[in-house]
This record gives C-alpha cells, sequence and structure tokens, in this order.
C-alpha cells in the first residue's frame, strides 16, 4: 500500500495494485473535521476537548483522544480494539501504531513537501499484522500523525484538561 498526498488537506491510500483503495479529505485546515472513504463513508468530527470521533451514518465506530506527551489513543468500537500512537522521540521523525500488546503494527515516515505545503508519507507494515491493517485503520493512524504534525508546526494544539 501507499499513500499519495494530493494537497494539504486531501490524501489517497493506494492498494498494491495502484488503484484508489480509501481517502481522507479534510474540510477545513484546523483538523477539526474531516471525511473518510473506503467502501463505506465516514465523517471524522472534532466533537471535545483533544477528542475526535469517527461516525458511520450517525453511528460511532471510533473515537481518537490525545493523551499527555502527544501520545494518541485509537479506539475501534465495532471491533473493540485499541491502538496507541507514538511519535518517536529520534532525530529521525517517524509515527508507529501499535497494538495493545505492545508489537508494532505500522509506521508513517513523514516528509516534507514544500509544494503542496504538506508531507508525503511512507507507509511500513507489518507483515504479521497486514491481515489487520486496514485502509480504515491505516487512514485513522495518518489522521493521528496530521494531528501531531499541526501540533509541533504551530496548528492548534488540543488542551488535554477543561478548565
Amino acid at each position: 500500500m501507499k499513500i499519495q498526498t494530493l494537497s494539504k488537506t486531501k490524501f489517497i491510500l493506494h492498494n498494491g495494485e495502484n488503484l484508489p483503495a480509501s481517502t481522507l479529505g479534510y474540510t477545513d485546515s484546523g483538523l477539526a473535521s474531516a471525511e473518510l472513504i473506503t467502501s463505506d463513508y465516514f465523517l471524522i468530527r472534532q466533537t471535545g476537548t483533544g477528542i475526535w470521533h469517527t461516525m458511520l451514518q450517525s453511528k460511532k465506530v471510533a473515537s481518537t483522544t490525545v493523551e499527555p506527551g502527544a501520545r494518541l489513543l485509537i479506539q475501534l468500537i465495532n471491533r473493540r480494539k485499541k491502538y496507541r500512537f507514538i511519535r518517536s522521540s529520534n532525530w529521525r521523525l517517524r509515527f508507529s501504531l501499535y497494538h495493545m500488546n505492545g508489537e508494532e503494527m505500522l509506521a508513517l515516515l513523514p516528509r516534507v513537501n514544500w509544494q503542496k505545503e504538506s508531507h508525503d508519507f511512507i507507509l511500513q507494515l507489518n507483515e504479521e499484522y497486514e491481515k489487520e491493517c486496514d485502509s480504515f485503520l491505516i487512514l485513522q493512524a495518518l489522521h493521528c500523525a496530521n494531528l501531531c504534525l499541526s501540533m509541533m508546526n504551530g496548528g492548534k494544539v488540543p488542551v488535554l484538561i477543561n478548565i
């Protein structure tokens, strides 16, 4: 699979045959809402402080929450699974999605694309989790990477507590 960056707010995930498998498109530059299209049409909306819900026909199917240390937790409600999304602390930027048992499932390596004012991403999948890493989960991880990059580059930083 390969991720193609079309613009600052539009990303396409291609499957092995280089056919578009799914898309992630933000409706605003603040990343508060997005459309995630696989075989179904999902809406991602920021619903609270550091919380985004993914909806399918007004039913919540996933939740993304920012935790202390810029870690993100992805919870897939219909699959009853949780994943942790972490940014590396090394000199080379790397985002990783971990299964709750601690094994890395996928990695996203961002590279600045100055012309599109965005990032291109290299996707690395763990072969053991290839079946679990469907296009929906990969684009959820891409959404988390975009949130982290926005926070790192001076975008809106979701506070972790309400005052």
